[in-house]
């Protein structure tokens, strides 16, 4: 999918869509299904990791998060964005189909990784 149909259920996330030529080759991170939950996750990934957040690819009924060699969802800022409490472990897991590298759940972090 396009950018324009990202920007109908996502604005906010347009500004992050890269082209499938700047994946880093030692990617990590989540692949979301679409939902409201996985605009606020990115949003907060984004946030949390701001040296090695590359952006997203939009699938159309998912996006793929990128990363370079690791990502970390920390529960208060994806509350703090969602203006919610998120179940954690759990809710996250529920929207995520699928993910590049190792990962490591805790009850205060998702942690998206590679190991040297």
């Amino acid at each position: 999918m396009s950018v324009a149909a990202l920007s109908e259920w996502a604005p906010e996330l347009t500004q992050f869509v890269v082209d499938e030529g700047k994946m880093p080759k030692d990617l990590v991170g989540p692949v979301f299904m679409k939902s409201e939950l996985a605009v606020y996750a990115t949003l907060a990934i984004a946030e949390d990791n701001p040296e090695t957040f590359v952006g997203i690819l939009d699938r159309g009924l998912y996006i793929r998060v990128l990363g370079q060699r690791r990502l970390v969802l920390n529960k208060a800022t994806l509350e703090r964005v969602a203006g919610r409490e998120v179940r954690f472990p759990g809710e996250v897991e529920v929207i995520m189909s699928a993910f590049a590298g190792k990962i490591q759940v805790t009850g205060e972090k998702i942690t998206w990784y590679l190991e040297l």
